[in-house]
């Protein structure tokens, strides 16, 4: 056993070394630091991931209306200008409706919950007898039966606006 005659002050290893006492409960405060900020950073996290759902999801109706919209707007045209070189009719007080849902369970796969509404407008015929129209076509695309007390319901609309001529 080594015994050091040397004062206090002048041991190494007594004052190299801090006394094991002033130590006592740091790893505590360190560890729920740690769990704080982990927590923290998780709640972010999922704030974020429903964030993201939320918008994926306003765009996938938001796309399923301007097909449904899109849809409807082809009929109008086919309508209007049919392949048989018939005069098509465009009448302005006359709003048509497409619902892509049947009764009979034969819905339109990727336009369920969708509907659409057209109208069409001669809003100019010039000195040849040349017609000019502007259809407007409305999709509108839910993720359910809306009710007056729903609030989880999500709807989306798109309009498209076409000016076509006659030949």
């Amino acid at each position: 056993m080594f015994i050091c005659n040397l004062p206090l002050s002048h041991n190494k290893l007594v004052t190299k070394f801090p006394r094991v006492t002033k130590q006592q409960g740091s790893s505590i405060v360190l560890a729920l630091f740690i769990i704080i900020i982990l927590t923290l950073l998780g709640s972010v996290l999922m704030r974020m991931i429903s964030t993201s759902s939320e918008t994926v999801s306003q765009e996938v109706l938001g796309t399923r209306a301007y097909m449904a919209a899109n849809s409807a707007m082809q009929s109008e045209l086919q309508q209007l200008f049919p392949l048989n070189n018939a005069a098509g009719v465009c009448n302005a007080n006359n709003i048509i409706t497409y619902d892509f849902q049947t009764t009979a369970n034969a819905d339109i796969p990727g336009l369920y919950d969708c509907d659409a509404s057209t109208t069409c407008v001669n809003y100019y015929t010039d000195t040849n007898n040349i017609k000019y129209y502007r259809l407007t076509s409305t999709g509108k695309c839910g993720s359910g039966a809306m009710a007056a007390d729903s609030k989880v319901i999500v709807k989306s609309s798109r309009t498209i606006e076409i000016e076509a001529r006659s030949l």
